[in-house]
């Protein structure tokens, strides 16, 4: 289960080696013009040159039909309607995003599993319309049969948090093809081309709980998604809880990562590993990393400090 992704990256715009956490200073960058607006109950940010036409609503349009599809809270949304039915006919998107997350559940060994949302709400967070009764843990009683969503077990419940954000991102830069551009959505970020300037885009990986940056690489064609536990959690009895929910023990992370930032070949893809590898740590990540061609930065906590470990040929500093 993935948490707000956002105190952990940073979308570096100005001429400065900064990364600018969000707010209009963005518009500081000489010839550069920043849109926002509200997605999936967060926001999506774009930064492109001043003298390309506004595709907001482009932009909006993509959220919204996702949205009727894919959200949990919907009553008439395909997912909506599964949860609530069980066997329901559902469009093309929605079967290939529930389809990949199958396929990642599966990969991952259950460290990602688009059926867990029951189990966050038992720790008072995930969809309030999935109650925290419901069966959670069985990605494998789920079944894509033709045009059709079926379940094994009747209260089953799905949802698509932990990667339907990606696969937004991933729709509205198909629609941007051929742009410059840095894009984020909820967390997640995409870049195309060069900033106006003509150097490339920038992203700086955030020290959890600190305003400090950890890395600042360049944006390639790959797709960025970071998950972590310092920005939301809290103690209950001398005990940490994080906001990341491990749905094989159904229990909340009690690993040494701090953070995870994942690049992969779409949004979708590295929303999902993020969540994945963040369960499972650097060392079995490594197979699952590989088989989706993903790189990731792992933040170890170690006392007071954290300890990098990357894989995949993550980029260092600067590259």
């Amino acid at each position: 289960m993935n948490i707000k992704r956002r105190e952990l990256l940073r979308l570096g715009c100005a001429t400065a080696l900064t990364g600018l956490t969000y707010r209009p200073v963005w518009a500081w960058a000489m010839g550069v013009k920043v849109l926002t607006g509200s997605a999936f109950a967060s926001s999506w940010r774009l930064v492109m040159a001043d003298t390309a036409e506004n595709p907001r609503s482009l932009i909006d349009d993509i959220v919204r039909r996702i949205d009727r599809c894919m959200s949990p809270y919907r009553t008439g949304s395909d997912l909506g309607r599964f949860n609530a039915d069980g066997s329901t006919i559902v469009n093309d998107e929605t079967r290939h995003v529930v389809q990949t997350a199958l396929d990642l559940a599966k990969n991952s060994s259950g460290a990602f599993d688009p059926t867990s949302a029951p189990i966050g709400r038992k720790y008072g967070f995930g969809p309030t319309v999935i109650p925290a009764t419901a069966p959670a843990g069985m990605y494998s009683d789920i079944h894509v049969v033709g045009k059709r969503l079926e379940k094994s077990t009747p209260r089953l419940t799905l949802d698509l948090n932990g990667i339907a954000k990606g696969y937004a991102l991933d729709q509205i830069a198909a629609a941007l093809d051929g742009l410059d551009f840095l894009l984020e959505l909820g967390g997640e970020v995409v870049a195309r081309g060069h900033h106006p300037s003509g150097r490339r885009w920038r992203i700086g990986i955030e020290r959890p709980g600190t305003n400090k940056l950890q890395r600042l690489i360049y944006a390639g064609n790959e797709a960025l998604a970071t998950s972590g536990d310092a920005a939301q959690s809290y103690v209950v009895g001398g005990r940490r809880y994080a906001h990341v929910i491990d749905p094989r023990t159904a229990e909340p992370l009690g690993n040494d990562v701090a953070s995870v930032s994942v690049l992969a070949p779409s949004g979708m893809l590295a929303d999902g590993l993020a969540t994945a590898a963040m369960v499972l740590g650097p060392d079995a990540s490594r197979p699952l990393l590989s088989a989706y061609n993903a790189r990731a930065l792992f933040l170890l906590k170690n006392g007071d400090d954290f300890v990098e470990v990357a894989l995949g040929g993550f980029p260092v500093e600067g590259s």
